[in-house]
């Protein structure tokens, strides 16, 4: 069942990665902010932020969420393949769903309930995210699953 440990680290508690979860979304909420004349262009900039957020390579954010970097969480990959964006929006594409499905509502006529139905999509998969978590013996979500990575808390010796 292990495809290849990456590292002797733990896996994270779950307070752990709900509140890296939760300061990543407040993140990508003041994203979409910045744009408030321009809902939807805040919907692809919230929705990018979520699926690209792993794929970040700037000052202490290798590979890493601003919400796992603050919670002392690191994402490592399975196997002998290196983290790259490619990796961050394969494991968090599901989360993107339901940013990106306002765009679909400028669709002529049958926009509104596109939007509905791919809205409906993106619940069910963001729930499907939790269950995983809860369920699984590690805490991998599907996306690590599809990405091939876990999430890990790691010591830094601060208790």
């Amino acid at each position: 069942m292990n495809e290849g440990s990456a590292d002797a680290s733990s896996p994270p508690t779950y307070h752990q990665r709900t509140t890296a979860a939760l300061l990543d979304g407040i993140i990508a909420t003041a994203l979409a902010s910045l744009v408030p004349g321009a809902p939807l262009l805040g919907g692809l900039v919230m929705g990018a932020y979520l699926v690209g957020r792993d794929g970040v390579t700037v000052g202490p954010l290798q590979y890493c969420s601003p919400g796992k970097y603050v919670m002392g969480l690191r994402l490592l990959p399975l196997g002998d393949r290196p983290l790259t964006m490619i990796t961050s929006v394969s494991r968090n594409w599901m989360l993107g769903v339901l940013a990106f499905s306002g765009l679909l509502s400028v669709v002529p006529i049958v926009g509104s309930t596109l939007a509905a139905l791919v809205s409906s999509v993106g619940v069910v998969l963001i729930v499907y995210e939790i269950y995983n978590i809860v369920a699984d013996p590690e805490g991998r979500r599907w996306g690590d699953r599809v990405g091939r990575t876990r999430v890990v808390a790691h010591d830094d010796g601060g208790g």
